[in-house]
């Protein structure tokens, strides 16, 4: 199957939206222009795109300009990203990261998906642990399985392998993990506090 970075959003325009797109071809990207024309085809309108394909190899080379309007990358939370907190967090976080990229890319039945992974994970993860010689071995084995599955399952099959973003800042979710994190130490502690 052909792809690029521009096919997602492309597929998601009605037939009209389309055409507007290669009308006012001069105003986006070539790469953009062909994603509309590979989701012409698919939708088994070639015959009026055969001419323009040509046209828009043409005119792109002859302008070598670049384009007055470019489709925006979207802004997510990046796959290095997802690791570190699915590792040194929980996978739980790395979900929640990966569910506000699905969000962005307006998918809601794969963040319910991912959200039921991450709770079940994080579940059968802690069951698993009170079993497990407790090390930090095991700890980071769990995590690193978890974020396995988040990318090479979840994000390649949602989002797409090869998909191009602008990586979102990693602040806010940090300190709110940080917090967290924090509250759940104190939370442990509480009762040897209160009885002292």
């Amino acid at each position: 199957m052909r792809t690029n970075s521009f096919t997602l959003k492309m597929s998601k325009n009605s037939d009209r939206e389309l055409e507007t797109i290669l009308e006012e071809k001069n105003k986006y990207t070539k790469e953009a222009i062909q994603a509309v024309i590979w989701e012409l085809e698919n939708r088994n309108l070639r015959e009026k795109t055969v001419i323009l394909e040509e046209e828009v190899a043409e005119e792109i080379t002859r302008k070598n300009e670049k384009p007055i309007e470019e489709i925006p990358l979207p802004n997510l939370y990046s796959k290095k990203t997802i690791q570190g907190f699915s590792i040194f967090f929980s996978t739980i976080f790395g979900a929640f990261l990966l569910m506000q990229n699905l969000k962005e890319m307006k998918k809601p039945k794969a963040r319910i998906e991912v959200l039921s992974f991450g709770i079940l994970f994080t579940i059968v993860s802690v069951i698993l642990l009170n079993y497990l010689p407790k090390t930090l071995f095991t700890t980071l084995l769990f995590n690193l399985t978890g974020y396995f599955i988040l990318i090479y399952f979840f994000w390649n099959r949602d989002l797409g392998k090869d998909l191009k973003y602008k990586k979102k800042n990693i602040w806010n979710p940090l300190m709110y993990a940080i917090l967290i994190i924090m509250l759940l130490v104190f939370l442990q502690f509480l009762p040897q506090i209160l009885v002292a």
